[in-house]
């Protein structure tokens, strides 16, 4: 088995909704979200047989939003949701899955 599986995905772009382009939506969410659900589904069976962990790094902005960072929080949003169903599901089989939301390091 594989006792631990931590995603640290986290690209983003800015813009305002009007101006940002479909695919900005896309290529911020194929790497935050969609990646991070390829890697832990991938994974999973490894994990729940060693009754591992999934971290999963987001953001504040996963449960906040912020002008002009719309593509980015849509991301975080989603693998806040994903992580949160994830959890839920594997408690019966040991298997705990970890959020980290760190602080916004663009203003530090």
């Amino acid at each position: 088995g594989l006792w631990g599986l931590v995603n640290n995905a986290g690209v983003s772009t800015f813009g305002e909704v009007e101006f940002a382009s479909l695919d900005d939506y896309k290529k911020v969410a194929e790497i935050n979200l969609w990646g991070t659900v390829r890697v832990t589904k991938a994974f999973l069976p490894l994990i729940r047989r060693a009754k591992g962990r999934v971290v999963n790094i987001t953001s504040m902005l996963g449960r906040m939003v912020s002008p002009s960072r719309s593509c980015y929080c849509i991301s975080k949003f989603g693998v806040a949701a994903f992580s949160d169903c994830l959890r839920q599901e594997m408690y019966r089989w040991g298997v705990r899955v970890i959020l980290i939301e760190p602080s916004n390091f663009v203003a530090a």
